[in-house]
């Protein structure tokens, strides 16, 4: 028989809100004092469905409230957290902390384009801002050489394009070849799919069977774009040949949020239903009201 030692990072790859009592009624993991460089803590292991071991610690002496998170491997942090957090039933509530993928990895958030920097922004809005349209309140400014868009404490930055020449237009959230976003998961892009979808179906009916002016056009229309091309982002996060998509994939509140609602709708077959249904909507709204008339300046 070949032993080997466990390896993993010295450094917590994030923070639990929850008291080991409290992990440990919800959990049943059992924890066991031990003895650390830095005092008597209060320590258990756990196991993740791909393998992974994860350890979870709490300094008994310590004046910050929570427990840390370890991994016994060399997996990015985001991964191990989404993973933990949705096999045991926990919530991104219960965290405070999430460590970088390395130690020096830049934190800032980088976004394809405006569009998508807008769609970032109206997820992260709270519920009761007063501003009517964040995105017409959005400013856009240079900061050393990178453009960065920010509303109020939401700062996002623009990625740098060799060519210069960011991806533009409603709907449009990057260029073909770009690979998947890496501040709104696959759940966030079929959420912000499904209500586009929903607000264009409401305005519809609201229209009734009636000719519609160029304005009413173009709020269905620029939805319905919308629609698709959120399903087309949420589409680059599957690989080629991969029909299922792991749970890293949801690595925020509302994506986990999603894929717990209906975990049946994040498989390749449903996402390419879906993104061929936003595409046949389209054909069916142009169809039926014509082509798209000059946008009111």
């Amino acid at each position: 028989m070949e032993l080997h030692a466990v390896e993993g990072t010295r450094w917590p790859v994030a923070k639990l809100t929850l008291e080991p009592a409290e992990l440990q009624a919800r959990l049943g993991l059992r924890f066991s004092e031990l003895d650390d460089n830095l005092g008597p803590v209060l320590f258990a292991f756990g196991q993740l469905d791909d393998g992974t071991v994860v350890g979870l610690s709490r300094l008994i002496d310590g004046r910050e409230p929570g427990t840390d998170l370890y991994q016994f491997g060399d997996r990015p942090p985001r991964d191990v957290l989404s993973e933990l957090l949705f096999e045991t039933g926990l919530s991104y509530d219960e965290v405070s902390w999430v460590a970088a993928a390395e130690a020096w990895e830049d934190d800032r958030l980088w976004v394809r384009s405006r569009a998508e920097a807008y769609a970032y922004i109206l997820l992260h809005v709270q519920p009761d801002d007063p501003t009517e349209d964040p995105v017409r309140a959005a400013e856009t400014f240079d900061v050393d050489g990178d453009w960065v868009v920010r509303y109020r404490d939401i700062v996002v930055h623009l990625q740098p394009r060799p060519n210069g020449q960011t991806p533009t237009g409603v709907g449009v959230y990057s260029h073909p070849e770009d690979p998947p976003s890496t501040v709104i998961d696959l759940g966030g892009w079929m959420f912000i799919a499904s209500q586009a979808e929903a607000e264009a179906r409401d305005l519809l009916l609201g229209f009734g069977p009636r000719a519609i002016d160029a304005r009413e056009y173009w709020r269905v229309f620029d939805l319905l774009v919308q629609a698709d091309g959120s399903a087309t982002e949420a589409m680059r996060f599957l690989s080629p040949g991969v029909d299922e998509l792991p749970v890293r994939a949801f690595w925020t509140r509302l994506g986990q949020w999603m894929l717990r609602q209906n975990p049946q709708a994040f498989n390749r077959g449903v996402l390419e239903a879906k993104s061929a249904e936003y595409r046949d909507a389209i054909e069916e709204f142009t169809r039926v009201y014509g082509a798209p008339p000059r946008r009111q300046p």
